[in-house]
């Protein structure tokens, strides 16, 4: 995937196995919400086309993956901690930034 050229934070994932890890922690955290699952449609959405998370997504996505990679299949676990470490990278920037 092509990062944005924008100054926005980039593309969420790198490869297909990182966009296909985090979609099924955004799909599992959607899942496993009580009172509203919509939060998750955007990010989601975001990843299917390979653009840029704003701010809520970023952090939507981080919580998900914390969240899933501690049950996840072997095969996702590697992707994914390489996808939460530069989650947590732009989940700082952006609390950097405010």
């Amino acid at each position: 995937m092509t990062p944005p050229t924008t100054d926005g934070p980039p593309a969420p994932t790198t490869s297909r196995e990182e966009a296909w890890v985090a979609h099924a922690a955004l799909l599992d955290a959607a899942q496993s919400a009580t009172d509203d699952d919509a939060p998750y449609h955007r990010p989601i959405e975001s990843i299917e086309r390979g653009t840029a998370l704003d701010d809520e997504g970023v952090a939507l996505l981080r919580d998900a993956l914390v969240d899933y990679l501690g049950d996840a299949p072997v095969r996702d676990r590697a992707p994914g901690r390489a996808l939460l470490r530069r989650t947590d990278d732009a989940a700082d920037a952006l609390s950097g930034r405010a």
